[in-house]
């Protein structure tokens, strides 16, 4: 049917218009979501920067005033220690010994103001946390230094005053007794010439009232001698009474303490140094990303050995099981299930020559024809079409005695189809695109070993299921490190429908043959099935491979496998650790 043109027009056009649209609205929503990104980016870049520069700072200058707290505390006992027994040492020392140490404490102040000065001028050159941490230290330092020197002149100015104190005292002590002594030689003199003016008047008589006289003049004589004794006795006593009232308000001295350090200003002096510390702690206390550092920090250790673990365990274990357990496995005898027709020699059966012959034997879909009294069962997403008249009933289980396979490999409610003359059904993949299906005919008297997964049906006669045999196999090494424990063999007359990812091969394995564990399909129970270890190494210890192909040999047997396994299709490899231990589990039992 033709459009007309300007319909036709109007549709290109139209589809041209929306094709245009949407490319403009994908270029607009992918470069409004980059735009968004920068825009955070921007915006978060100053907090971020701000933060590490936070975090940066913490980490060196916490410890690092730490350190100092310390040096300083250590620093200032042992100053304190010194200059502590110096001054015990001047206890017994005289005022010039005092004075002249002063002079030298005054010197040493002096010297350490300086250097202090110095360090307080150069710290305004240096802006870095390096710089501003030793500039806190010495700060600290020649602070205390000269706080604690401080400390010791005044107790040495205290000593001094308390000596020159004791000094006067003994000094006036000194005048007193000399006056006392004075004193009492005075008034022994002053006794003496008391008594000889008595005996003078007593032996002169009345002589001593006459002018003029001897008697008379000696008595004068004795009298004004007495008289000034009388009175120098009296300036004497006076004097001393003078001196002893000023001994009397020279009171004694307070003792002098020994010298202490006084830890209250030293305090003050490490001011500076607490206030820092105090700002970088409180700095630590207030950044997320710090404190969130300190929560991992004491796991970080156990975490890094985990790690290490988590790398060298598996490494070690891969090594462990390449050279030692693969190569003692190869050397152990393969695995035969069983032989045909007992252990008579037969001739190759039908699927030992297709297979030294062909190799590909499957299709995207295969025509399957029924005959009359045939019963096929299939699983319904595998039967594509089927002609009318076809009796189709549901069958709950493949195998009742082997139900758990049967669950566990997809084999229930299945179709039954079942016809009373010929008819052609066409079986295929309906929901896997990959999958291609094989019709493998198993004579009567054959067996075959194949995985249930495999499975998608079978063909057989009313009344003849084929039968279903299980092998285990414990004792082998073979057996137990490729984790599959049991073999179900299935023996003929039947033929079995086998699915297999781009496509089935049936190969002879009379050369021998190796191939991916993942792949194989079956075998024919008189192969002989064993493991050998998987070349290179490197690709199997970084995970790429499997440690284990298997080899199939035998005379006139045969083995079958997919052409891609199906855990290497993408999605096909399981990452749950439940679906890892259940499909362990399920390949243990053959399944």
């Amino acid at each position: 049917m033709a459009f007309p043109a300007s319909l036709q027009f109007l549709t290109f056009g139209g589809f041209r218009v929306g094709h245009f649209l949407s490319v403009v609205f994908q270029t607009i929503r992918r470069n409004l979501f980059v735009f968004t990104f920068i825009v955070l980016a921007l915006v978060s870049a100053k907090w971020i920067r701000s933060e590490w520069m936070h975090v940066q700072s913490i980490v060196k200058d916490v410890p690092a005033l730490r350190a100092v707290q310390e040096d300083v505390s250590d620093h200032q006992a042992t100053v304190a220690q010194r200059i502590a027994r110096q001054v015990e040492q001047l206890s017994g020392a005289t005022v010039q010994q005092l004075d002249e140490q002063i002079r030298g404490i005054d010197n040493d102040i002096s010297l350490q103001q300086r250097e202090l000065d110095k360090v307080s001028l150069a710290s305004d050159a240096f802006k870095g946390a390096d710089r501003i941490v030793e500039h806190v230290r010495q700060q600290a330092m020649r602070g205390a230094e000269i706080e604690l020197r401080r400390q010791a002149k005044a107790h040495l100015v205290a000593l001094r005053a308390h000596l020159v104190v004791l000094g006067n005292r003994q000094a006036a002590l000194h005048t007193l007794e000399q006056l006392r002594l004075s004193h009492v030689k005075i008034y022994a003199a002053y006794q003496s010439m008391q008594k000889e003016l008595d005996h003078s008047q007593a032996v002169g008589g009345l002589l001593v009232n006459l002018p003029f006289t001897e008697p008379y003049e000696r008595v004068q004589q004795l009298e004004r001698a007495v008289n000034d004794l009388r009175a120098a006795n009296r300036k004497a006593y006076k004097d001393f009474l003078v001196q002893q009232a000023l001994l009397e308000r020279m009171s004694l001295p307070t003792p002098i303490a020994a010298f202490r350090v006084d830890e209250q200003r030293l305090v003050m002096i490490g001011a500076p140094l607490r206030e820092r510390l105090r700002q970088a702690e409180g700095l630590a206390a207030q950044n997320h990303v710090w404190q969130a550092y300190q929560a991992v920090r004491p796991v970080l250790p156990v975490a890094l050995g985990v790690l290490i673990g988590w790398w060298l365990v598996p490494a070690a274990i891969r090594t462990f099981f390449y050279f030692v357990l693969a190569p003692l496995a190869a050397r152990r005898p393969a695995i035969v299930i069983g032989t045909t027709q007992g252990n008579a020699p037969a001739s190759p059966s039908a699927n030992a020559r297709r297979a030294r012959h062909s190799s590909v034997i499957s299709a995207v879909s295969q025509n399957v024809v029924l005959a009359a009294g045939d019963d096929m069962l299939i699983r319904p997403d595998y039967c594509q079409s089927q002609p009318e008249g076809v009796n189709v009933t549901t069958t709950l289980l493949f195998s009742w005695r082997h139900w758990f396979t049967s669950i566990a490999a997809h084999l229930w409610m299945l179709k039954r189809l079942r016809t009373a003359q010929p008819a052609d059904v066409v079986v295929s993949s309906t929901v896997d695109a990959l999958d291609e299906v094989a019709l493998l005919e198993i004579a009567a008297g054959e067996a075959i070993v194949l995985q249930p997964r495999g499975l998608v049906g079978m063909i057989c006669k009313a009344g003849q299921r084929p039968t279903i045999r299980s092998h285990w196999r414990l004792g082998t090494l073979h057996a137990w490190l490729t984790l599959q424990l049991r073999y179900l063999a299935f023996e003929g007359p039947v033929t079995l429908i086998v699915k297999g990812c781009r496509g089935v091969r049936l190969e002879s394995a009379v050369s021998g043959r190796i191939i991916s564990q993942d792949a194989t399909l079956g075998f024919s129970v008189n192969a002989m099935y064993a493991t050998v270890r998987a070349d290179p190494f490197i690709p199997y210890l970084r995970g790429r491979q499997a440690l284990f192909h298997d080899k199939f040999s035998g005379q006139d047997a045969y083995f079958l496998y997919e052409e891609v396994p199906r855990n290497a299709r993408p999605g096909g490899q399981q990452h749950n650790p439940l679906e890892v231990v259940l499909d362990v589990g399920l390949k243990a039992f053959g399944i």
